[in-house]
């Protein structure tokens, strides 16, 4: 039997293409011995300053918090569940994940108290969780979302920027793809592989 890995997965629920490949990844983790830790890259901050800075990366603010807070009391498939509401809201109903509605929509999909949400937004301590985690990645050497990070056993992989999907392959293609990605990730010369759009 294949040993448990951990996968540190950093995302922006407002990234299209992080979105992609979450629904992937829990793809993967249905096929393959992959515990996945939901972690949190910040757009804005990254491209605080930069002209690729856009207004809907501001957006991702409170659902961070959000997220943050839930996962005290609920773990990563707390998290798991209100990116999936929050992403569902954003790439295919294209709604703003920064307003009340929409966030509380999110927080009952995933079954919990719609009033976390004003405790998130209340609690300082969230902003912090959520800049610690970013500052994490940052030094890691990740610059974009997705940003995925394998730990197994004592060993922890260079952070990967990617990979970009289109069309996330389901059930067994699903792990084939994980098969050569996590191949890659662990070869300490392997640097980027890109194709025309």
């Amino acid at each position: 039997m294949a040993t448990q890995k951990e996968l540190t997965f950093y995302f922006d629920p407002v990234c299209p293409w992080a979105w992609r490949t979450s629904l992937w990844i829990r793809e993967v983790a249905k096929v393959r011995p992959l515990a996945v830790h939901w972690d949190f890259l910040s757009l804005s901050a990254i491209n605080a300053g930069r002209e690729s800075l856009k207004d809907t990366h501001s957006m991702s603010e409170p659902g961070f918090r959000l997220m943050a807070l839930a996962r005290r009391s609920g773990g990563d498939e707390v998290v798991n569940q209100l990116y999936l509401a929050l992403g569902k809201a954003r790439h295919e109903q294209k709604e703003d994940i920064s307003q009340t509605p929409i966030l509380e929509a999110a927080l009952h999909t995933a079954g919990l108290d719609p009033a976390l949400l004003s405790q998130a937004l209340d609690d300082p301590s969230t902003f912090d969780e959520v800049q610690q985690s970013h500052s994490r990645v940052v030094n890691l050497k990740g610059f974009g979302v997705p940003t995925l990070v394998i730990k197994d056993g004592d060993k922890e992989s260079p952070a990967l920027f990617g990979p970009v999907i289109t069309d996330p392959p389901q059930g067994e293609a699903a792990g084939e793809l994980w098969d050569r990605i996590e191949w890659l990730m662990w070869q300490p010369n392997f640097f980027e592989l890109k194709r025309n759009r």
